[in-house]
């Protein structure tokens, strides 16, 4: 839908929410969701305005829900504190009635994530989850769909989570014994996925529902095919739109068809609240959806919480820890995540935290772990918990050079030429790695040799050219090619170097040689009390060049 159209209906919702008292409409059905809000409760739109949003339109009409599509408890000190306990309690005041999981709900472990979902005032929904273990399944008494009657309408609600959280999580959490207990239909090019909703769906519409609106944790760019939402929809039928989460773009509406050539609706609100959409069902049953960017009210109640919370992490935040005369951003301008995809300043420095922090040979840090950015100004302990709020442990361990190659083919299996296209990423990856004491050069001319199994873990390469070129290591303050034979020594994250993080297996059975439990966190305040921001880290220093 082109701006202007999207410009007019929120102007007519606005009317509609502010026009005088009268009965509660009893036909439109309004249906607000949110998604991607990573502990981004005071962001943009605000969690507090999203509770008067929804108040005001239950004042005038009768049929409204509240829904997420998952990726809530994560991303922000307020989740990493309370490990997501804050987050809950907060959703639990705003009033939402439905919710499916994104991949970023598993980051504390299953354990946590039961405790979560036990203290839930609200309903979640999940599809598409195989549990073949032996102890708890955390979904046991979470059902796949929900179907709501209003007034006689019956609206079906399907949760659909990203296969990918085997890799973009912890591997680990979805293990007993070592081996994975845990699948999200996976595997067969996406087609386990389209049959496994075709028939829930099927099984929905044969169950009375007039419509059937799937919460999805998918994403819509080629980097989540074929588990997107897009590909979703050309390969189903019976869907008449989805909320999608996870690749945090920005959609009004787009229209798509389903695979016996009907319209289907997607809308997509990006991240920490940038937007809140809405999809309106009318009378006759014509289905739109409207975003809104602002509310101007805000529930004083919801404030409260938010006040209270902030109040009681207010001391271990405000710890300084250190200053940067400039932003160390992991975005640029237009705000795509390079430090997905590209070299970055920021990512440079808290690789050679790591590297620094045992004196190793190497330091790797993930893309996808550095969450934020990093103001000019006083660095407190909260900017540290937001730039990595994950909790992951540090580790150092000692590795071959070759399986150093083996290992960075697979990192930056994903990467294109560009990394931005017409406002949209190109090639991120969560698990590109950023580099301290390292040189390395990514021909992407070269397609990746990495071959993935069904759950989106390494099995094998293919071919005999790799894209990774001109490796270098740093020793005695100049560098000099990588051998293959030689050992090195790798600090990092225990997600990335000893847990298959991203789905890379390619450092198992690697010796360990620290696995303190030391957090991430800690690693960096230790760099910030050794060492002052370089102007060095203002820019790139040109250690990994893509070509």
């Amino acid at each position: 839908m082109k701006k202007t159209i999207a410009l007019f209906c929120i102007l007519l919702l606005v009317l509609c929410l502010t026009a005088c008292q009268k009965e509660k409409d009893k036909e439109e059905i309004y249906v607000v969701f949110t998604s991607d809000v990573h502990c981004g409760i005071e962001d943009n739109f605000t969690m507090a305005s999203v509770k008067a949003y929804v108040d005001d339109l239950k004042a005038e009409h009768q049929n409204v829900l509240l829904v997420d599509t998952g990726d809530y408890v994560q991303g922000g000190t307020i989740g990493s504190l309370s490990k997501g306990a804050f987050i809950i309690d907060l959703m639990n005041d705003t009033g939402y009635d439905y919710v499916t999981f994104g991949n970023h709900e598993f980051d504390y472990g299953t354990d946590i994530l039961h405790d979560r979902i036990e203290e839930m005032n609200f309903q979640p929904i999940v599809s598409n989850v195989r549990y073949s273990g032996n102890e708890t399944n955390v979904f046991e008494d979470v059902p796949e769909y929900v179907i709501v009657d209003f007034n006689g309408t019956k609206i079906g609600l399907l949760g659909i989570l990203t296969p990918e959280s085997l890799t973009s999580s912890t591997p680990a959490h979805f293990m007993e014994d070592g081996q994975i207990v845990y699948n999200f239909y996976s595997g067969n090019d996406g087609n386990d996925l389209y049959d496994h909703i075709q028939a829930l769906t099927d099984e929905i519409r044969k169950n009375g529902a007039d419509y059937v609106i799937a919460l999805t944790h998918l994403g819509s760019t080629q980097e989540t095919y074929p588990y997107d939402s897009i590909s979703l929809i050309s390969h189903t039928s019976g869907i008449n739109a989805v909320m999608d989460g996870h690749s945090h773009s920005l959609i009004t509406e787009d229209i798509y068809p389903n695979k016996n050539g009907e319209d289907v609706l997607l809308s997509s609100v990006g991240t920490k609240l940038q937007e809140v959409g809405t999809l309106i069902i009318d009378s006759e049953g014509n289905m739109n959806f409207v975003h809104l960017l602002q509310y101007d009210k805000q529930d004083e109640a919801v404030l409260n919480k938010i006040k209270e919370i902030n109040g009681s992490l207010e001391t271990i935040l405000s710890e300084e820890v250190g200053e940067t005369a400039f932003e160390l951003s992991i975005s640029d301008e237009e705000g795509i995540r390079k430090v997905r995809a590209r070299e970055t300043g920021i990512g440079d420095m808290i690789s050679d935290a790591f590297r620094f922090y045992d004196n190793a040979d190497i330091g790797i840090v993930n893309g996808g772990g550095i969450r934020t950015s990093i103001p000019a100004g006083t660095i407190t302990y909260g900017t540290l918990l937001s730039i990595q709020p994950f909790q992951n442990s540090y580790c150092m361990i000692k590795v071959t050079g070759q399986q150093l190659l083996d290992a960075m083919e697979y990192a930056y299996r994903s990467l294109e030429s560009i990394y931005k296209f017409d406002g949209n990423p190109v090639g991120e990856t969560g698990s590109f790695w950023c580099l301290s004491g390292m040189k390395v050069t990514i021909d992407t001319s070269i397609q990746s040799a990495v071959v993935q199994d069904e759950n989106g873990f390494f099995d094998h390469f293919e071919g005999d050219q790799r894209r990774v070129q001109d490796v270098f290591v740093l020793e005695n303050d100049e560098y000099v090619p990588i051998d293959p034979e030689k050992e090195y020594t790798v600090a990092g994250i225990d997600y990335v170097l000893t847990k298959n993080g991203d789905g890379n297996t390619l450092l198992n059975n690697c010796e360990v040689i620290v696995g303190s439990g030391l957090s991430d966190v800690e690693v960096l305040r230790s760099f910030f009390s050794n060492y002052s921001v370089e102007e060095k880290y203002a820019q790139p220093e040109g250690r990994i060049i893509v070509k």
